[in-house]
């Protein structure tokens, strides 16, 4: 797993925070009673693992990089350890259930990180949120940085090799479940933002995602002069304002279930 967030990581509460449907939507798909041991790779800061703590779980949050461990959020339920994905530092059977939530884009082994999470809960469900990076709905965005799109088809799994993998490797069954985006989503990753496209002209707002800290900041420059331009003139509205009578957006992101 790539520590990334050494580099990018802080102040990233400022604007990344658990949003409540995404926690439950990870409570509902674990299915496991309250005072199950979860664990959670690739925690970052520990917004979800916080969020099933206080739902009563007993929640270890796993995460590489340290200048997100220190801006950990803390609950009498909720414990931290350093590790990575591929290499879990725990025994056997360890917990009740794994969750992992946008973060196996950085894993630098995704198929060794899931044997560990199946090493560690036996039979225990794996819920993950992801990204569909193989065949995605259309996004304004990429519009604009379409360099996001090539880089998400390199570091996301695609589905369907995941389903092979899990399917026939693991001999587990996998379930997957599309995530359209609420507009007022309060956890502020890549498309978070797809009905107040201003919000991207906020260097802060995008300090928290990492897409534009990988890519090449000339072409970061090129995209937000253009979107500010196309929001300037009213292009923007023309060609994308329809989306803004819809309360929700599908452009990709998925619920994986694993059992």
């Amino acid at each position: 797993m790539n520590p990334i967030y050494d580099s990018i990581g802080h102040g990233y509460t400022a604007t990344r925070a658990a949003d409540s449907r995404i926690s439950h939507r990870l409570e509902h798909l674990l299915a496991l009673e309250p005072g199950a041991h979860l664990l959670d790779i690739g925690a970052g800061t520990g917004n979800y693992s916080c969020e099933l703590a206080k739902a009563g779980y007993e929640v270890t949050a796993l995460e590489p990089s340290e200048i997100m461990r220190e801006q950990g959020k803390q609950h009498p339920k909720l414990s931290w350890e350093s590790g990575y994905a591929e290499k879990l530092p725990f025994d056997d059977n360890s917990f009740d259930g794994v969750m992992m939530t946008l973060c196996m884009h950085h894993f630098s082994d995704w198929k060794q990180a899931l044997r560990e999470a199946i090493r560690v809960t036996a039979k225990g469900p794996i819920v993950i949120l992801s990204f569909d990076a193989e065949s995605p709905p259309p996004f304004w965005l990429i519009d604009y940085f379409p360099s996001f799109l090539e880089n998400d088809k390199e570091q996301f799994p695609k589905l369907s090799e995941m389903a092979v993998f899990i399917e026939e490797e693991l001999s587990r069954d996998l379930e997957i479940q599309a995530f359209p985006l609420p507009r007022d989503l309060k956890d502020h990753f890549l498309a978070a933002g797809w009905s107040r496209p201003e919000i991207y002209l906020d260097p802060a707002y995008r300090a928290g995602i990492s897409s534009f800290s990988i890519t090449e900041q000339s072409q970061v420059e090129r995209g937000l002069k253009e979107l500010e331009a196309d929001l300037s003139s009213g292009e923007w509205v023309r060609r994308y304002g329809s989306i803004l009578e819809t309360t929700e957006l599908d452009v990709g992101y998925v619920f994986l279930r694993i059992r």
